[in-house]
């Protein structure tokens, strides 16, 4: 018997999947997949393993799970959900609870109810058959995290009393009772919104994390709800909306690179129509160059998956604007992570295309962040920093204007339109889409390329205080 072991990290949205089994025996299970199931087909194909059981640690709400794509896809595979405190799932499922062992050939997957992070969250041992009480890793979904756990609030203000506590049993009752030795493979990852200061490991140990997590070191409940719910990231907008997809009928389907082409001429009667967004995943400094008029930037070689979740709203249609006709995929790809799934198509040819025929263009000013310093400083310029409020709190520049990128469209009524303002975040990413939001909406506005990155390394001036 040789094991299978793989791990799938999607670094964009800060979640990792996996593929374990016995090629022996020629099966596997696949854990907590996205909806890009492709890739889960090909390992086990290379492998030669059958895929027999899809397993969900919990009800996701940062992906849209490919849970039940997959299990079609691999004709047939059994889908195991957690029977503990269970949503009424809306596809056919199996229920698994505590102590229930899922056979791959010689290898177990022992069920655990590990509640916390979500009521019906399991984590899964990892044994073979012959040592079946000496388990050698943890599947830890979004309970144990390097030097993090998952967030408790997810069920509302109503539950995090309970989450909470149930979170904090978890870790000391069950993670801390397995030996040092045992490897841990989260879920989420660095990047993922469902917890606060995540490691940067994609595995860890449970040893390492006894002696390092910062939340392995409370014995009672008290301090540990303090440290548990201090500092969390802002809970995206798009989670609900994924969860309630997540446990439905609704057919997922894994992304199809099937976008229409268009020629210049009909992606902009495609934009008059008026009932589709343009959104520009070129690098921000293309984007800065030119663009179609009212596009959104959201580069796809940052978090777009996650960005279009906060920005974008799902009925909407897209309209997209590509590096290259061949990032099609890719782009699509990253958009259904998050639930986007609606095209009006994409400019055949991108904008060279467009601006070979004539078409409007539309250009966003990048301004060094030493000019924007000194016109702020002179009070000709008005600084938005669209960061989060943890970044902010922890230093920003002096006489900025706190606007959480996600709040922007909500908030534009603090701005005004007569000032000229200049928009930055850690390195330009989140702020280029703040601009174009802003220049789209009629405001005279720059990006700062670089922004607190380059704000700190030319060394210019930090104030400290939370935003209001």
């Amino acid at each position: 018997m040789a094991l299978v072991f793989e791990q799938f990290l999607t670094e964009a949205i800060g979640d990792a999947a996996y593929l374990i089994g016995d090629d022996a025996a020629g099966v596997a299970a696949v854990v907590d997949p996205q909806v890009d199931v492709g890739r889960y087909l090909d390992a086990a194909r290379a492998h030669g393993l059958a895929i027999t059981q899809v397993v969900q640690t919990h009800v996701h709400e940062d992906f849209l799970s490919g849970a039940t794509a997959l299990a079609r896809a691999a004709g047939g595979a059994e889908v195991c959900v957690s029977g503990h405190d269970a949503p009424d799932y809306g596809f056919e499922h199996r229920l698994v609870t505590d102590g229930d062992v899922l056979e791959l050939g010689s290898v177990l997957l022992v069920v655990r109810h590990t509640p916390g992070h979500t009521p019906e969250h399991i984590a899964l041992l990892v044994a073979k058959a012959d040592t079946r009480d000496a388990p050698f890793a943890v599947l830890s979904g979004g309970s144990l995290l390097a030097s993090a756990a998952g967030r408790t609030d997810l069920r509302g203000s109503e539950h995090v009393d309970e989450m909470t506590r149930s979170q904090f049993e978890t870790l000391r009752g069950f993670f801390l009772s397995l030996d040092d030795g045992v490897q841990v493979w989260p879920t989420h990852v660095h990047g993922s919104p469902c917890g606060a200061a995540i490691g940067d490991r994609t595995s860890t140990t449970i040893g390492y994390e006894r002696r390092h997590n910062p939340l392995l070191q409370h014995a009672d409940e008290a301090s540990f709800r303090e440290a548990a719910l201090a500092d969390l990231p802002p809970r995206p907008r798009y989670y609900p909306r994924l969860r309630a997809r997540n446990v439905s009928a609704q057919p997922t389907e894994a992304p199809s690179a099937a976008v229409r082409p268009l020629t210049p001429a009909a992606f902009r009667a495609a934009m008059a129509a008026g009932d589709a967004t343009v959104v520009d995943t070129r690098e921000m400094l293309a984007f800065g160059g030119a663009h179609v008029p009212g596009a959104l930037n959201i580069g796809a070689s940052g978090s777009l998956g996650i960005w279009a979740g906060w920005m974008l709203e799902p009925e909407q249609p897209l309209l997209l604007v590509l590096e290259s006709d061949q990032q099609l995929q890719q782009v699509v790809t990253q958009l259904a992570r998050t639930g986007f799934d609606r095209f009006a198509g994409y400019l055949a040819g991108g904008m060279p295309a467009w601006q070979g025929v004539g078409q409007p263009l539309q250009t966003l000013r990048q301004m060094h962040v030493t000019e924007a310093a000194g016109q702020s400083e002179r009070g000709a310029l008005t600084l938005v920093d669209v960061r989060s409020p943890q970044e902010w709190a922890a230093g920003h520049a002096p006489r900025a204007r706190h606007l959480f990128l996600p709040e922007l469209p909500s908030r534009l009524g603090e701005l005004s339109s007569d000032d000229p303002i200049a928009v930055y975040c850690a390195s330009g990413y989140r702020a280029s889409i703040a601009a174009s939001l802003l220049q789209a909406r009629g405001f005279e506005v720059a990006n700062i390329p670089g922004s607190w990155q380059a704000w700190t390394a030319c060394g210019l001036p930090v104030a400290k205080e939370r935003s209001s």
